[in-house]
């Protein structure tokens, strides 16, 4: 299942395709930005002020990350998307090993993004990070 499907299947509470956009933005931003950020939005304790430094990081994109998370179905559909996409893409435990520091972790994407900087299929690269962490 793609991302893109997990998102579509657990926004399905939100009427607002605004609302809905804006958590799509999120989690595919974080996911195609890099392993680091993809990371971070999934195991972040406070994700309020994980969106508000994405906005102040990315401000001259001039790209709005906000999601009205005070909002008791977007806030529901957020963390039905955040378990589904942990489930799908985090059932080895490496992005959570990453968020936590994990010297093995880290160094798999340092090998990744020194070495195969030149791929620019996202899919192929996360499969050989996935085949460095079975070693």
């Amino acid at each position: 299942m793609q991302i893109e499907k997990i998102i579509y299947d657990t926004t399905r509470e939100i009427y607002s395709v605004e609302d809905k956009l804006s958590i799509a933005t999120v989690f595919l931003f974080c996911y195609q930005y890099g392993s680091d950020k993809f990371a971070e939005l999934l195991y972040t304790k406070n994700h309020s002020s994980f969106i508000e430094g994405l906005n102040i990081e990315f401000e001259r994109f001039k790209v709005d990350f906000s999601i009205k998370l005070s909002d008791k179905n977007i806030n529901n559909a957020f963390n039905k998307t955040l378990d589904a996409i942990r489930k799908k893409y985090d059932s080895d435990g490496f992005y959570k090993a990453l968020f936590k520091g994990d010297q093995y972790a880290i160094s798999v994407v340092q090998i990744l993004d020194a070495f195969f900087d030149k791929v620019s299929d996202l899919d192929i690269k996360k499969q050989i990070a996935k085949q460095l962490t079975l070693f």
